[in-house]
């Protein structure tokens, strides 16, 4: 994984949050808290599940989504590359096994204008499609998260968050739906 930088395996991370929903994890950062430390400090616990997004890889992928059953799916889009035959694969494969799904664009620091619309508009179209039927909700600010995060659980509608890990653009956004669903 590490030469080719692609997921090739199942793994498991947890993330926590504070009464005040701040992230734990922030702190095991500083602290060298370990697993067992954040879920002692935490009021809540998310626990993510990475799974592959290769074609390589899509029968590990397939594997994890059906015997883990998350609650929720986020689907990584890379807003310089575009939405990809596997983006719409992972999204079927959510759609079939009914869970919400959670779009996430990376890389917008790096993505130019063009490509990044052209990207909200292709996921736009895919969950307006006839047999998807989805409400593509592009997270622009802070007050757009509450509402996204009490509706997602119906699975009707679709967050789409927009992110950058260099910059962090969008990551307090993220952190706060995270701590709200």
């Amino acid at each position: 994984e590490l030469e080719t930088g692609r997921t090739s395996t199942i793994t498991h991370h947890i993330m926590g949050f504070d009464e005040e929903g701040n992230v734990i994890n922030e702190k095991a950062k500083k602290n060298h808290l370990t697993s067992r430390d954040i879920v002692l400090e935490s009021k809540k616990v998310i626990t993510f599940a990475d799974l592959c997004g290769h074609e390589k890889y899509l029968r590990t992928t397939i594997y994890g989504m059906s015997s883990v059953l998350p609650d929720y799916a986020m689907i990584l889009v890379g807003g310089n590359m575009g939405v990809s035959k596997m983006t719409k694969e992972h999204m079927g494969i959510c759609l079939s096994l009914k869970i919400p799904i959670i779009i996430i664009i990376t890389k917008i620091d790096i993505a130019p204008k063009n490509k990044l619309d052209e990207t909200i508009a292709t996921i736009t179209r895919l969950l307006k499609l006839p047999g998807v039927r989805k409400v593509p909700y592009l997270i622009k600010k802070h007050d757009d998260i509450a509402l996204v995060a009490k509706n997602v659980p119906n699975d009707n509608i679709v967050p789409i968050f927009q992110i950058s890990n260099v910059s962090g653009e969008g990551i307090e956004n993220l952190k706060t739906f995270y701590n709200l669903i």
